[in-house]
């Protein structure tokens, strides 16, 4: 791909908030100049998370669904090409409260050098959208936080892989 480093590694951090049972977006905007067809080469992302409140009650859920996107304000699965990274947590008990069933997934789940040739992802457009969804099935329980920290660097794309990255981004939901 024809992109030109610009600046050195960048740490991104943003967090968004999620109520129980309130689907909601968040929209980050980026550093970038559209002029220069600047565009923002992800290298690493880690997703983290307040921890989810185990139920009290037999036959209960607790989950949480989460995706950092290109553009798009749904949560994303990692299959999508609009997806950066996802997480997905839940806690499922029984109905007689004997077994509880944990479930954690985090993608990608690897990191790379940070090199021109090595990257998770290319954010064309001026920012980038956390996305997610905490449920209970009881209902009433606290606000959990999720935390994103992305690393990459800046380049500079040729007219042809930037109109390319564009048109891919905004028409990949």
């Amino acid at each position: 791909m024809a992109l030109k480093k610009t600046s050195e590694l960048l740490n991104l951090g943003s967090s968004i908030d999620l109520a129980d049972g309130v689907p909601a977006h968040l929209t980050i905007s980026l550093p970038l100049n559209a002029l220069d067809r600047e565009v923002f080469v992800v290298t690493d992302i880690t997703i983290d998370m307040e921890p989810l409140i185990e139920p009290l009650a037999a036959g209960h859920d607790v989950s949480m669904i989460f995706s950092v996107n290109k553009s798009s304000t749904g949560v994303l699965t990692i299959n999508q090409p609009n997806a950066i990274g996802t997480l997905n947590r839940a806690i499922k008990t029984a109905a007689w409260m004997t077994a509880t069933t944990v479930q954690h997934n985090f993608a990608p789940h690897r990191s790379t050098t940070g090199t021109g040739s090595d990257y998770l992802s290319v954010i064309a457009t001026n920012d980038y959208v956390l996305s997610g969804s905490y449920i209970t099935t009881a209902g009433g329980a606290p606000n959990r936080a999720v935390f994103v920290r992305m690393t990459g660097y800046r380049a500079q794309a040729t007219s042809n892989v930037y109109s390319a990255l564009i048109a891919e981004e905004l028409n990949s939901f």
